[in-house]
């Protein structure tokens, strides 16, 4: 009897052990899984790359309607690499990383981001904003995509007053337009239909053509 009973503690510790063991398998795996978002986005950039391929580069004029979309997909995935490099150098320091909780929640007005609250969700959604961002260049026209996107990232980073968010979306989608094509003689994608008839009245506008 006595020796049973000795024997009965070590086989109640090996469980805790083998779930130990699973536990920290698990906790690895979605350590790695951040790579996932900024892989995929990586991966997205040669479709859209191969979608610039049917308008002219440029020539001795200046660059053509294809310059800018490419540099934008070029960025993106520069910083997708440069994204992809700090989470590899984060996971082999065993440093944490930011978790995904249920409840989160997008800051409230005013509020600042912190380092500790880039969650793999909020870094998928600013792809797919990237992403979105290239993809509505070439359909909906270089203003109308930049005014979007700015109104996005302003919501995302607390702004959520319309009277300051659409006005200054408005301004900086403009405001970039009209130097890019007025001072820099930079060729913009205007859209396809209606959204190239809208940038070019637009552009005529604001005097840039």
């Amino acid at each position: 009897m006595t020796e049973t009973d000795s024997s009965a503690p070590p086989r109640q510790k090996s469980e805790p052990r083998g779930q130990e063991v699973k536990a920290s398998g698990m906790s690895q795996m979605r350590r790695w899984a951040v790579l996932v978002p900024p892989l995929a986005g990586i991966a997205l950039c040669v479709p859209l790359w191969m979608a610039t391929t049917q308008w002219p580069t440029g020539g001795a004029e200046g660059p053509g309607p294809a310059f800018f979309p490419r540099l934008l997909i070029g960025l993106f995935a520069l910083s997708m690499v440069v994204r992809i490099v700090q989470d590899i150098r984060t996971v082999r320091r065993g440093a944490p990383v930011a978790q995904e909780e249920d409840d989160e929640a997008m800051p409230e007005e005013g509020a600042e981001l912190e380092a500790s609250l880039i969650s793999p969700r909020r870094v998928a959604i600013v792809i797919a904003l990237s992403v979105a961002y290239v993809i509505g260049t070439i359909y909906l026209g270089w203003v109308i995509g930049t005014f979007l996107l700015v109104i996005a990232f302003l919501v995302l980073a607390g702004k959520r007053n319309l009277l300051i968010v659409v006005p200054l979306a408005a301004v900086v989608s403009i405001g970039f337009a009209y130097m890019f094509v007025k001072v820099v003689y930079l060729s913009l994608p205007t859209g396809v239909g209606v959204f190239d008839e809208f940038s070019i009245r637009l552009f005529e506008l604001i005097g840039a053509y």
